[in-house]
């Protein structure tokens, strides 16, 4: 007993202080795996569990009468109506979005990213990688599991050059940009201009073939980028 004791705080301690009175909506179809889910974010100082939802209409229907502000929600269930619930929970109630699932399919992950979630994550994982993942999404940053980046690499437009072709104070940008700094903390990082910064990343955009600070958060993770000083 004393053993679990310990683990349920370490938990804790692992969780932001942002998740303070997080509200979160979980949806899963299988309701052993939603009843484990709830009862470990419920042993979670700050949070609250405003909803465990089975199907897409109930994920709906909760979105507007509880208003959570993180949705939980199996892949399943999301890629529904092209991916509608993502986009409807940001709209309906401003809430970020984690997607758990154990596929790696490329097209899945396109729809996930494109309808704006912020999080993809594997279901087996361990219960601290998710709060990993939840603290990164409360901070408003992208958080993909680095097993799927091989996957979402493949859905980058065009070929992906190596990171060579940056300058070292490009790949010092860029691996900043995957920790989820924003251009005013890479800036102070840095001891250069905000302004400075946002030209670094329209240029990494360009010459790595990328869309978005999303796109160049994955592929810093995925040339490990991201580990430099």
């Amino acid at each position: 007993m004393q053993t679990k004791e310990r683990v349920r705080w370490r938990f804790q301690d692992s969780l932001p202080r942002e998740a303070a009175n997080l509200r979160v909506l979980i949806a899963d179809s299988c309701p052993l795996f939603l009843l484990g889910l709830q009862t470990f974010l419920e042993r979670q100082e700050g949070v609250t569990v405003v909803g465990a939802a089975r199907t897409a209409e109930e994920v709906m229907e909760l979105l507007r009468s509880r208003r959570p502000s993180l949705l939980i929600v199996d892949l399943a269930i999301a890629r529904l109506n092209n991916f509608r619930i993502i986009r409807q929970a940001h709209h309906l109630a401003g809430a970020k979005v984690l997607v758990i699932t154990n596929y790696t399919s490329p097209e899945y992950l396109a729809g996930v990213i494109n309808a704006g979630a912020l999080g993809y994550l594997f279901k087996e994982s361990d219960p601290s990688l998710f709060l990993l993942a939840i603290r990164t999404i409360q901070e408003g940053k992208p958080w993909i599991q680095r097993e799927f980046t091989e996957a979402i690499i493949t859905l980058l437009k065009g070929p992906v050059p190596p990171p060579q072709i940056l300058t070292p104070r490009e790949r010092n940008v860029l691996a900043l940009l995957a920790r989820g700094l924003s251009n005013k903390e890479i800036a102070y990082q840095l001891g250069i201009k905000p302004g400075t910064v946002k030209e670094h990343i329209s240029r990494i955009l360009r010459k790595l073939n990328l869309r978005n600070r999303t796109e160049a958060a994955v592929y810093a993770t995925h040339f490990d980028l991201n580990s430099l000083p």
